[in-house]
């Protein structure tokens, strides 16, 4: 039964035979329990590849926009201990094309005492205001108070003002305008038992940030950058000059024009190079994950073999008839490839729609909460990338359409005489 153009029915009689094979006769009922099985395998394996897919990628992209709203894109670092001419470096990043402002800032570790004597280790950040607040989006995320107070006289009680992590000022008990006292260790410091000691500075507390990252507001405090210099007895040195670029996901031309720049005194690392690690492990675990449960679909794809092994068990006779009215063995297995192909596309379309139907409303009601302390969110965003969707798609569509192959192969061989002989 070749296509001659003398009819529906004549130009597309394979779909029309698979399709009729797929309907529910009374002696058939049997056949379309397994093809809805097959079918319902499909649906939960490909919904769970996408709300475990949504689940990774949210997880990935909440920590990249926290880390990039806390951090600056790039970082200019000397190779020696301390940098010294970072006004000049800023101003000539400042020029390369995509960057927005570059700001120097100087890291102390030291350890903070609030009320009734609670002590936590901190890592102060000596920043300028103004600088900070146009290389961050740290201080776009403060709680309560203002940044105005982060000066060396802060708002007016005659102490450098210092900006907490919301979670930090709760461990150590202190509220807007209370006075703390930060202890750093000076090397160079010269005592009665030697070099090196402890330097205290009373600090008035000014205001909080959320940072987003129990990490950051635990463990993280921003204090004017003169303040940082005397504490630190470093001079006028910092640590790095921070650099903020228009397009933080695409920074290789900064770093690089800016390099070409510098010269090769300098070290140059984007937030990216900084966590790579961190992110290589997400993309690891998202590439393990996709592989173990495209499993389940997997074992869908033998459910539509066994269903077309049982289709054409039944069949055999119909087989016989249409090739014995001249259908070829082409048209024979095309018939069972369509009747497989169909199962498989059925329960991709519907598994994909549950599967982004449960994400977003998952995503919306934040059902998955976590410890903050050990996850660093709140609970688990899901977010659904049309990449992600449509390589599940493709893969599940490929796995169903190749689990036709060898059933409809076998049918397209039965010989005719033989599945008419005792009808």
């Amino acid at each position: 039964m070749r296509d001659s153009g003398t009819g529906w029915l004549t130009r597309h009689f394979r779909l029309f035979v698979a399709f009729r094979y797929m309907k529910t006769r009374r002696q058939q009922a049997f056949t379309s329990v397994v093809t809805a099985v097959s079918i319902l395998g499909v649906i939960v394996g490909v919904a769970a590849l996408v709300i475990a897919l949504a689940l990774l990628t949210g997880f990935q992209d909440d920590i990249q926009s926290k880390i990039v709203g806390a951090n600056a894109h790039i970082f200019v670092q000397p190779y020696g201990p301390l940098l010294g001419d970072y006004d000049q470096i800023a101003e000539i990043a400042r020029g390369v094309p995509g960057v927005v402002d570059a700001s120097p800032s100087l890291l102390v570790n030291g350890l903070i005492v609030g009320t009734a004597q609670r002590s936590r280790f901190v890592n102060l950040k000596g920043v300028n205001a103004a600088g900070e607040a146009r290389t961050s989006q740290l201080l776009d995320r403060l709680v309560e108070g203002s940044a105005e107070g982060l000066s060396e006289r802060g708002n007016g009680a005659g102490h450098p003002g210092i900006i907490l992590g919301s979670a930090l000022a709760k461990d150590v008990f202190v509220r807007i305008g209370d006075t703390v006292k930060v202890m750093v260790y000076a090397q160079d410091m010269l005592t009665p038992w030697g070099a090196g000691g402890m330097k205290f500075e009373e600090f008035e507390v000014v205001a909080f940030f959320d940072a987003g990252m129990y990490e950051y507001d635990t463990t993280w405090a921003l204090i004017p950058l003169a303040t940082a210099q005397r504490l630190a007895e470093s001079g006028e040195t910092v640590s790095f000059v921070q650099v903020k670029v228009e397009q933080p996901f695409n920074t290789d031309p900064v770093v690089k024009e800016l390099s070409d720049r510098l010269g090769a005194d300098y070290f140059l690392m984007d937030w990216q190079s900084q966590n790579r690690a961190y992110f290589a492990a997400l993309e690891l675990e998202k590439l393990a994950l996709f592989v173990t449960i495209s499993l389940i679909v997997s074992v869908a794809a033998l459910n539509i073999v066994a269903t077309l092994v049982l289709m054409i068990k039944d069949k055999q006779r119909d087989i016989g008839i249409l090739m014995s009215l001249g259908a070829t063995r082409r048209d024979i297995m095309a018939v069972f490839m369509t009747q497989g192909l169909v199962i498989g596309l059925v329960g991709t379309a519907v598994g994909v729609s549950l599967g982004v139907a449960a994400a977003l409303l998952l995503d919306h009601y934040e059902v998955v909460q976590l410890q903050a302390q050990v996850y660093y969110l709140s609970y688990v965003p899901f977010h659904v990338r049309a990449t992600d969707f449509t390589r599940v798609c493709v893969f599940a569509v490929i796995v169903s359409f190749a689990a036709t192959f060898y059933p409809a192969w076998r049918a397209s061989r039965l010989d005719p005489v033989v599945s008419l002989r005792y009808e």
